[in-house]
């Protein structure tokens, strides 16, 4: 996604809002990153494409800059310029848990990636998604609500079953992998993906506090 394209805003979209799809279409490119790099064995492959999810995260923080400046400039703001804060910091914190997650596999190196892993990050391309669904709704909140809530119960159910995958997971590893190094390696690198779930369910959570204050 060129930065051009990034920050152009279509016709009829408001500011702020236009930043949070864009966020979350950022993540979606991230997260099919992330997901390619394990499913390649190439180490400068590897290499290669964390560099892409880290221009993505570079992005990110291009648009937070571009959304403090509209949010310093509004008069007036859809709703309390604390949530709104809120909702864009989260957002940035999914995204930087995703090249979190490739700066941590590129770090380790490891020699397999186990599809208990590549499992979670299907779950983060499918959270980021959604992500995108759910902001494409947000301006109209109200009016939304039903749509708002149960694509945010979708999020809660990826992240619970990320939960359950990452406990099999730590159960094999315990149950299997005998060399000790490569055990905390990859519990790490089990752990830093499962975390990025839980930042998206962060996201969802916000938003969902938002909308009870405007019922």
């Amino acid at each position: 996604m060129g930065l051009n394209n990034l920050f152009t805003r279509t016709k009829g979209e408001t500011p702020f809002f236009h930043t949070y799809i864009k966020q979350a279409e950022t993540s979606v490119v991230a997260s099919k990153y992330l997901r390619d790099l394990v499913n390649t064995e190439d180490i400068e492959e590897r290499k290669h494409i964390s560099r892409l999810i880290k221009k993505q995260e570079v992005a990110g923080d291009e648009l937070i800059h571009d959304f403090y400046k509209e949010l310093g400039e509004a008069f007036v703001t859809p709703f309390d310029r604390e949530d709104m804060n809120d909702i864009a910091m989260s957002l940035d914190t999914f995204l930087d848990f995703l090249n979190r997650s490739a700066k941590t596999i590129i770090m380790y190196e490891p020699e397999k990636i186990d599809d208990h892993i590549k499992d979670i990050i299907d779950a983060l391309v499918e959270d980021s998604n959604l992500l995108v669904e759910l902001f494409k709704l947000v301006e109209n909140l109200k009016k939304n609500a039903a749509n708002i809530t149960e694509i945010c119960r979708k999020i809660v159910h990826v992240e619970h079953e990320v939960d359950n995958i990452f406990g099999d997971y730590i159960i094999y590893l315990f149950s299997n992998e005998k060399d000790g190094i490569k055990l905390l390696k990859y519990k790490e690198i089990a752990q830093v993906v499962e975390d990025a779930t839980d930042r998206c369910k962060d996201v969802s959570s916000t938003v969902m506090c938002v909308l009870l204050k405007q019922s």
